[in-house]
């Protein structure tokens, strides 16, 4: 007796079965994409963060191809579902970076966040050009003269006439409820992490549009364009281009230094005197986030930092030059550029010139002779604070939370120097944004999330912690810290007080703010790399 068997149909795999493999990958990388953002969050050493991100982009790069060769190859689904989706995917993705105008990274609390500019958002540049073509229309009345006497409550250089971000004439309204800001006028400006100086009755930046550095300078009342000065130079960096400098007013001249080494002095009125390449000049080698260091007034010298080529340095990482002719007076020093700015200060009863760059602390008699230095090494020489001055012979210094910070006594015996540390610790990583002091605390925002402290200077103890602001900036005036948060948020905080104290909050910018404010009168002046505003603070009588 025979049987027939009838031939049993292929089952077909459950759908989870067939996409077992993506669902893998997704439960995998999920948690390595996160762990940045999570550890940023529970206020993990940062240290990790940078390689963590790392690994996470490299991690959904992988990702991505794993699935698209699974896809292609190995999901067991037809061909003619398999082909059309794969080309609507490449269609897609080639669609979307087609429609990439510019991809940046920001950090933040979370690391590196990339920042995608879509072609048809309006750039700062396409607005820029907007609003000039309006105000040529529009011009209404002819702007007074020119008058860039520097007076005493204008900033009319970095941080202001000591570089210190202390503003010790003004006392503010703290409720501003009663007492709102006022924004006086705010209009595009494109490129460039520098910020504005302030005299008389001119406001000056630098700005990238297009493939040059732009010195522009507007009227302080109306923010109108009163002139730009435009030559070829543009620093091309995925952490923001442009300019990173702050310019110099000084005696009928303004002094800046763009990130690619090009020292230029101007006349208030807009005519170019003179200007010279630095790096060139010093043999020296950009740096990698271009030279930041905003020009300085000793005398009748203005003094420019370039650093050094370390494969083949010269004895010329800081230089001065006379104001009028551009002629080089001296040169001195053998040590990579960081990205703070030269600083005239008096330590141990002697005028000198410090300089926190890619090695250190340095310090410089006024002839250029080096008097002393601090070692301070950190990773991609990312020194970028101003040292804060505390008393007569007291210096203090940070830069990242690995590192911590510390403040050292200066002292002078017959020409003979010698520093010694009062204390360090790493209580505070001060990173990107300056602190400030009034003799008895310091007032920062440590490492990357931007969490603000409060030191106790005599002690380097922490007396409070307060919110994150991210990488922004800070002045002092005589009742109330000021903060510009990385989001353009001023807030203002109350002095020598057991905890944090939030008195005030007022919103200026909407993007990544990282520029160092400037404080003229009760006018307060910010930017980013898309908009300037001029906000006028209620001051108190």
């Amino acid at each position: 007796m025979s049987y027939i068997t009838s031939p049993v149909a292929p089952t077909t795999p459950s759908l989870l079965k067939r996409l077992r493999v993506p669902i893998i990958v997704l439960f995998v990388a999920a948690p390595i994409i996160a762990a940045p953002f999570v550890w940023s969050h529970l206020d993990l050493p940062e240290e990790a963060v940078l390689p963590l991100n790392q690994i996470a982009w490299l991690t959904a790069v992988a990702s991505i191809l794993m699935v698209a060769v699974w896809w292609l190859f190995l999901s067991s689904f037809r061909w003619f579902i398999v082909l059309p989706v794969a080309l609507l995917a490449a269609m897609a993705g080639g669609l979307g970076v087609l429609a990439i105008s510019k991809f940046e990274l920001t950090a933040t609390g979370s690391g590196l966040v990339p920042r995608i500019r879509w072609a048809w958002e309006s750039s700062a540049e396409d607005q820029l050009a907007t609003h000039l073509d309006q105000e040529k229309q529009h011009h209404g009345d002819a702007l007074p003269a020119i008058d860039a006497t520097v007076g005493p409550e204008d900033f009319a250089e970095y941080r202001g006439p000591k570089r210190d971000g202390v503003v010790p004439y003004l006392t503010l309204e703290t409720d501003w409820s009663k007492h709102p800001p006022e924004v006086l006028w705010r209009l595009p400006c494109p490129g460039g992490y520098g910020g504005v100086a302030v005299a008389g009755n001119i406001v000056v930046t630098l700005q990238q549009r297009g493939d040059q550095e732009v010195i522009v300078c507007y009227d302080r009342a109306t923010g109108r364009q009163r002139w730009a000065y435009a030559y070829d130079a543009y620093h091309k960096d995925v952490m923001g281009d442009g300019p990173r400098s702050t310019p110099t007013i000084h005696a009928g001249r303004i002094f800046t230094v763009g990130a690619t080494g090009e020292l230029v002095c101007m006349s208030v009125a807009g005519q170019k005197q003179w200007s010279i390449n630095i790096l060139e000049d010093s043999r020296a080698k950009n740096i990698k986030w271009g030279l930041t260091a905003s020009p300085l007034i000793v005398g009748d010298l203005v003094i420019a930092h370039a650093g050094i080529d370390p494969d083949q340095p010269q004895a010329a990482a800081l230089v001065a030059f006379e104001q009028a002719t551009g002629k080089k007076r001296w040169a001195a020093g053998m040590r990579r550029a960081g990205y703070g700015s030269p600083q005239l200060v008096t330590l141990a009863g002697v005028a000198q010139i410090l300089i926190y760059d890619g090695e250190g602390l340095a310090s410089f008699g006024t002839n250029g002779k080096e008097l002393w230095n601090i070692p301070w090494k950190t990773k991609f020489d990312m020194n970028m604070i101003q040292p804060v001055i505390v008393g007569e012979d007291r210096v203090f210094i940070s830069a990242e939370a690995s590192e911590g910070c510390a403040l050292y006594r200066v002292k002078n015996a017959e020409n003979s120097w010698n520093v010694e540390a009062v204390w360090q610790n790493k209580n505070l990583g001060a990173r990107y944004a300056n602190p400030v002091s009034d003799g008895k605390n310091l007032y920062a925002l440590h490492s990357l999330p931007g969490e603000l402290r409060c030191l106790d200077l005599a002690t380097g103890r922490i007396r409070w912690k307060g919110d994150r602001h991210g990488p922004g900036q800070m002045l002092l005036t005589k009742n109330a810290l000021l903060v510009v948060s990385d989001k353009g948020v001023v807030t203002l905080h109350a002095l020598d007080t057991a905890e944090n104290e939030e008195l005030a909050r007022f919103a200026v910018l909407n993007e990544k703010t990282w520029n160092t404010p400037a404080l003229a009168g009760d006018q307060l002046f910010v930017r980013n790399q898309h908009e300037i505003a001029c906000i006028k603070l209620p001051r108190r009588k």
